[in-house]
């Protein structure tokens, strides 16, 4: 009975990759668009190298990691570590990105602070839920190394105290609510109560659907003593310094959820703020008074929210208010088709960056994830998608470029050992596959049946 009930779920397996890969076949190919002369972003991307080689190229491309980090800052690298798997920027990419940056030409005598909020309780590093703990399976390419505490803990050898790994932790799980640096480190609730400025941010809408929320940021100290306010830069001595902090968004590419679709540079911004209260508006979803966090805020726990779109306006806020990433980083050497930690997935072994995380967000859908997965809630050219509508919203409040016409793209194939051509731009990567038939049926529902 139980080799029979194999012999039939390898035959479904078998029939629906073989239907799989007839529709891939004939899908027709799209070619990109032509470039606009009225210029307004880049993107620049490195294709079909190691994890490491891609990380190199992509810093050459920007002109080099000097253009960007100065001998004396503060850089704040922000990797998305809630999951593991496809479901993190690849180890050996962010351990390249550190080594080029410590390393780079005229020396280097600021710090690296590795940072995160994964909200996942008030010890994140020892959680399995976590890519901090988890083992993975792939995703890592440093030999021996299996997750991020092992990371960390290789690149702490290497570089001592000017490396930091900062664990920002919601005030539900046991961080202080804090008002400024002298207090030490936590969250900042910017609610308008004591000399904090109220920085808010709704929905427009009436009645029932109407919410508000609030930025929120933390202050954190790195192992060399030096505290860091996310908003205002390092406070020392009963003031803020002029010493630079600068900020490097690094999300990975993933299936999010059919209510939000994506999850990328964008949403890697609510693993900085404090989601305390949870992800329920109709069940506290509250951070103080009546206003509500990141998540509740703008979705109804796992669904849509009442207005559409607003994860972007939020994040968009924050980006205008509160600090923008001097820089966007997405790592898709592996990317999610339905899951951020199970197969399947695809490996496209890519590396992008730009300093619009907006035009990041939908080069990488169409580009990437949708063009690998075909599933209609990563079709970012679809106004109705969940991920068109928040980048939308995001580049409505003057974050981002939004209309791939004006932005140009730069991108390294390594196999071909040249710059791609406009038509080369899409990225079919290897596909794996497993015999765990609940996945495959939740990737045919998401593909064939959850429409837009």
């Amino acid at each position: 009975m139980s080799s029979r009930r194999e012999f039939l779920k390898s035959t479904i397996i078998m029939l629906f990759l073989s239907l799989f890969n007839f529709n891939i076949n004939s899908s027709s190919q799209k070619k990109a668009k032509k470039t606009g002369t009225d210029i307004k972003g880049q993107i620049y991307r490195c294709v079909n190298g190691t994890p490491s080689e891609n990380m190199k190229k992509v810093i050459e491309l920007l002109g080099g990691i000097e253009k960007i980090i100065d001998k004396n800052d503060i850089v704040i690298i922000k990797p998305n570590v809630q999951w593991w798997n496809q479901g993190v920027p690849n180890l050996s990419a962010l351990k390249t990105l550190v080594d080029i940056i410590m390393q780079r030409s005229g020396g280097f005598t600021g710090e690296v602070i590795l940072a995160e909020n994964s909200h996942r309780g008030p010890k994140p590093w020892e959680s399995e839920n976590s890519g901090w703990a988890a083992k993975f399976e792939r995703n890592s390419d440093i030999n021996g190394i299996i997750n991020y505490n092992e990371l960390c803990s290789l690149l702490k050898k290497d570089y001592g105290n000017n490396l930091t790994v900062s664990h920002w932790l919601d005030v539900d799980f046991e961080a202080k609510r804090i008002y400024h640096p002298c207090e030490g480190a936590g969250y900042v609730y910017c609610d308008g109560t004591k000399g904090v400025p109220l920085i808010e941010f709704n929905n427009s809408s009436t009645g029932g659907n109407y919410r508000s929320v609030i930025m929120t940021y933390p202050i954190f100290k790195t192992d060399k003593g030096t505290i860091v306010d996310f908003k205002n830069g390092v406070w020392d001595k009963g003031k803020y310094t002029k010493q630079p902090v600068k900020f490097i968004n690094f999300p990975a590419l993933n299936h999010h959820s059919d209510y939000c679709g994506v999850t990328s540079a964008v949403k890697n911004y609510l693993g900085i703020t404090d989601l305390s209260g949870g992800s329920d508006p109709d069940n506290n979803g509250k951070l103080t008074a009546n206003y509500y966090n990141f998540h509740s805020f703008a979705f109804n726990k796992w669904s849509p929210g009442p207005k559409s779109g607003m994860l972007g306006g939020e994040v968009a806020c924050f980006m205008n208010k509160i600090r923008k990433a001097d820089l966007n980083i997405v790592s898709a050497e592996w990317i999610g088709i339905i899951s951020r930690t199970d197969l399947p997935a695809a490996r496209t072994k890519a590396i992008l960056a730009s300093t619009d995380p907006v035009a990041l967000d939908y080069h990488s859908c169409k580009y990437i994830l949708y063009y690998n997965s075909h599933i209609p809630v990563h079709d970012v050219s679809n106004k109705k998608s969940p991920v068109y509508q928040y980048l939308k919203e995001c580049s409505n409040y003057g974050v981002g470029q939004i209309d791939e016409e004006f932005i140009k793209v730069i991108s390294y194939d390594h196999k071909a050992g040249r710059t791609q051509r406009e038509d080369e731009l899409f990225i079919n990567g290897e596909m794996f596959w497993n015999k765990n038939l609940k996945n495959l049926l939740k990737y045919l529902y998401f593909r064939y049946i959850n429409l837009i």
